[in-house]
Order: structure tokens, then C-alpha cells, then sequence
């Protein structure tokens, strides 16, 4: 079967995935390794992660709990990004 068809919905694997990277992300935004104040002031959600058809790249969509301070919030996550990705893809 394929990937992903035009304007289809996503594969299982694509779904199953998406969850292994979600529970990752939240598991490293939960145990505060990332010394950044902001973050430790901050309980970030991961409510969703979209992956590309060929499982490469993920979109993780954030969220702080109760919506705020969320400039600051992404802007923190964006400068540990390559940390972040690094741990996520040693993870799974």
C-alpha cells in the first residue's frame, strides 16, 4: 500500500510512528534535562506529530499548558532543536 495518497489519510506505520516520536518528545519535555528557564517554568504538551510519508521528517506540534507564554516557549524549544532531535531519533 502506499504511503500516503493524495489528500488520503495517513498510513498506520505513518500513525505509529508519529506516536513513538510523541512519546519520546514528551518523555524528554518531561524530565527537564534541557537547563533552559523558560522550560522549567513551563509544562509543554505534545499533543500531535505529523509524520512525512517517507517517515523522515516529523512535525511535532507543542503546546504550553494553558496557552501561555507560547513565544517564549517556541522560541526555547527552537534553540534546543537540535538536541531534541538528536535524543528523539537515539530513542527510537
Amino acid at each position: 500500500s502506499r504511503a500516503h495518497q493524495k489528500g488520503g489519510e495517513p498510513s498506520q506505520r505513518m500513525l505509529r510512528v508519529g506516536e513513538l516520536v510523541r512519546h519520546a518528545m514528551s518523555e524528554l519535555l518531561t524530565r527537564g534535562e534541557l537547563n533552559d528557564p523558560v522550560l522549567d517554568t513551563h509544562v509543554v504538551t505534545v499533543p500531535r506529530v505529523k509524520m512525512s510519508p517517507d517517515l523522515k521528517l516529523a512535525t511535532v506540534y507543542v503546546m504550553p499548558l494553558g496557552g501561555q507564554d507560547s513565544g517564549p516557549v517556541l522560541a526555547a524549544l527552537e534553540r534546543h532543536r537540535k538536541f531534541l532531535r538528536g535524543e528523539v531519533a537515539r530513542k527510537i
